[in-house]
């Protein structure tokens, strides 16, 4: 049977949260450890979604989730907004999980919310001294601010290959030096691409974790609490820093480092302290406060991300972004066309938050977009793109699987280039990840060049872009980020946009009715439709 996690949003007025769910039966909520996102929840919702019905979250201010409005939140107020959440969804009561960070939220989940836990499994509960918080709070959470030179780039590969290296990660020595492998290559980009989606706000919810006391709560429990911990856990040895005897609701258990026998006995504790009986199914609500909001849309291939301002009734604006990119480059258009209309944005297959399982050849694509137009309810839209975004735009407009009325294109890097078999390259770099980082180093320099001149790989100053007086550091670091979440994708997709026989795309989507307008500018500046 393949495993299969869905992936949505709940707006709690206004704060989104972003959460993974699967499988069947009662309720099961996980939380997971600093910088991550629920991602690193995945392995343990597959062992249990045969038993439960797992709600995995994204702590807020990580993945998606917006973080909480207040300077210094504790571990109580995350466990307050996690409460609300769980109220949202029809989440009464479940069992609890969470690592790490995780873990201190559900400890303060079972204090402040004790009719809502009905077990609190704490995996890597951390018992610092006062001395080492006072260190951690001092040394480990330095601020993670872009810099047009990327400095900060570099600073990030070298955190994360340290934290697999060393604890604290700053220690590198012998005697902080970790006794074991690091993880594979391809883990630790996935760590680099939940530090990069929450930014600087890592810090607030990993600082709680920092200032948590881990001791007096254990006596104030009021519900069932079992504190777990792998061997190859670095807070495994903490486990020696507990009291020898323990509260009666509370319980130890020291876990091999076998993920399955981890699992296994993790979902023995989650049936043995029972929630309510059966699951809800979550609803999606597409209003909420927030400028522009964001949902999931389920397709055949996976799940697409999407964003949206404006009305949900009317006729919509349909907006595709460049490749690489995501559609978080264009929220300021999106939220100014949604004071007229309906805006929306789409995360291209494997870029952004969209899954990377879509199909990248140009007539998958081109049913892949549909699909997602269907799925929202739209039968007939104005439908613009940029760059490989233009090249789909056109094809759905020459396909129909909908219909387009008028069609924009903002091809700043000028026409696609003729098909060639390494036509790609002139328009996305490789990104696939290299254990000195060099990958990284690409995207920035990539995104600084694509915002300096029209060809990143042509440059001239004939080619260059008028930039404001104080560079766009804000747009730059988005548009880095979406060419590393997307470097799955990135590629294929620049691939089948430049096979695109363009001019006949132009020519079967005006017989189709489109009328088209053509931009030498980037979409978020162009007069869409005459409108905002």
């Amino acid at each position: 049977m393949t495993f299969k996690a869905q992936r949505q949003v709940v707006d709690l007025s206004g704060r989104e949260v972003y959460f993974r769910y699967t499988g069947s039966g009662p309720p099961a909520v996980l939380l997971h450890e600093s910088p991550r996102s629920s991602a690193a929840l995945l392995p343990l919702m597959e062992r249990l979604a045969g038993r439960f019905t797992v709600f995995g979250f994204d702590t807020p201010g990580f993945g998606g989730s917006d973080p909480l409005p207040m300077d210094r939140p504790s571990s109580a107020d995350y466990a307050d907004a996690l409460s609300e959440a769980m109220t949202a969804l029809g989440i009464e009561r479940a069992p609890v999980y969470g690592t790490h960070t995780g873990a201190c939220i559900a400890m303060d989940m079972a204090l402040g919310h004790p009719e809502r836990v009905s077990v609190a499994v704490l995996d890597g509960y951390p018992v610092f001294t006062d001395a080492e918080k006072e260190e951690l709070l001092r040394e480990y959470l330095p601020p993670f601010r872009p810099c047009w030179d990327g400095a900060h780039v570099a600073w990030l590969w070298a955190r994360v290959r340290d934290q697999f290296t060393f604890f604290p990660w700053y220690a590198a020595g012998n005697l902080g030096r970790l006794p074991r492998d690091p993880p594979p290559l391809d883990f630790h980009q996935l760590v680099v691409n939940d530090f990069l989606r929450a930014g600087d706000e890592y810090r607030p919810a990993y600082a709680s974790a920092f200032r948590f006391e881990a001791l007096r709560p254990l006596a104030a429990a009021q519900t069932p609490v079992a504190i777990v911990a792998r061997e190859d856990d670095l807070l495994f040895p903490h486990l020696d820093r507990l009291p020898e005897a323990l509260p009666d609701r509370v319980s130890l258990h020291r876990l091999s480092a076998d993920r399955d026998a981890w699992g296994e006995a993790i979902g023995n504790i989650m049936v043995a302290n029972p929630g309510q009986k059966t699951a809800p199914q979550p609803v999606v609500n597409p209003g909420g406060a927030r400028r522009v909001r964001r949902r999931f849309i389920e397709t055949p291939c996976g799940a697409a991300h999407v964003r949206f301002a404006g009305p949900n009734n009317g006729r919509a604006a349909v907006l595709l972004h460049r490749t690489p990119g995501c559609s978080a480059e264009l929220d300021d258009r999106l939220a100014r066309l949604g004071r007229q209309q309906p805006a929306i944005a789409i995360d291209l297959p494997a870029n952004g938050e969209s899954e990377a399982s879509a199909p990248h050849d140009l007539a998958g694509i081109v049913g892949w977009i549909g699909g997602c137009l269907r799925a929202l309810d739209i039968a007939d839209c104005d439908l613009a793109g940029e760059d490989t975004g233009a090249v789909f735009a056109a094809a759905v407009a020459a396909a129909g699987p909908v219909r387009i009325d008028r069609l924009t294109l903002a091809q700043s890097s000028g026409s696609p280039p003729a098909p060639e078999s390494d036509a790609s390259a002139a328009l996305c770099p490789d990104l696939r990840p290299r254990w000195d980082g060099g990958h990284l180093s690409a995207a920035w320099y990539w995104a600084r060049d694509s915002l300096l001149y029209r060809r990143w790989d042509a440059r001239t100053i004939a080619g260059g872009w008028r930039l404001p007086d104080d560079p766009p550091v804000g747009l730059l670091h988005a548009r880095f980020t979406g060419a590393v979440l997307g470097a799955q994708g990135n590629e294929a997709l620049c691939r089948a946009a430049n096979a695109a026989e363009f001019d006949g795309l132009l020519d079967r989507a005006t017989r189709r009715g489109a009328a088209i307008e053509r931009f030498d500018m980037p979409l978020a500046l162009c007069p869409l439709h005459g409108r905002a």
